[in-house]
């Protein structure tokens, strides 16, 4: 952490809202991707960055210098994501739809590029729609370690850290999300 910011954090716990302002806007394209890779809703990833900002907001005087601002802010959505979600599929409200158009990006590298013959389209499309789901069917931590280390790009220490657990637990969840995925795309992967 570099002085900068620590200082913007001294004054934004001494009540400062535009020094909160700054240290937030250095992170928030973050937050909120990681907030809408895990509920796969850009309404309920919003809703869910607001919460983790005002929870951020309210224990900045308790901020103690022992992780970044980036680490301790990213701790608080992720904790904010899983809790959405377990209280989601609690009450039974999940659903995925093929019609959903705010269905998140699985994987940015199966764009359909303009060469592909209309068969070949209709594949990718099908495919990404499949990928989508099979990590929508993954549990809350699953899919919490899958998100931050294959499409975040977290290493898997950062996102034991993160996801305030063990590294050998993050590698648990690693491999049975890996395991219900490829299970899930067996068709696709066997063509």
């Amino acid at each position: 952490m570099d002085e900068k910011e620590k200082g913007l954090i001294v004054r934004a716990q001494n009540g400062d809202h535009y020094a909160f302002e700054q240290l937030v806007s250095n992170y928030d394209r973050q937050v909120l991707n990681l907030a809408y890779s895990i509920v796969g809703s850009i309404e309920d990833a919003q809703d869910i960055y607001q919460e983790a900002l005002i929870s951020a907001y309210k224990a900045l005087p308790k901020f103690k210098f022992k992780s970044s601002f980036f680490t301790w802010i990213y701790k608080i959505a992720v904790n904010k994501s899983i809790t959405f979600k377990q209280k989601k599929l609690k009450a039974n409200t999940l659903s995925i739809s093929q019609s959903d158009e705010n269905s998140f990006s699985v994987d940015n590298d199966l764009r359909i590029s303009h060469s592909d013959t209309p068969e070949q389209s209709s594949v990718n499309s099908e495919l990404k729609f499949e990928i989508e789901n099979a990590i929508l069917n993954l549990s809350a931590k699953e899919r919490m370690a899958f998100v931050l280390c294959h499409q975040q790009g977290h290493k898997i220490r950062e996102t034991a850290e993160l996801m305030d657990c063990t590294t050998g637990t993050v590698k648990s969840y690693l491999f049975r999300a890996r395991e219900k995925l490829k299970s899930a795309l067996k068709y696709y992967m066997e063509s």
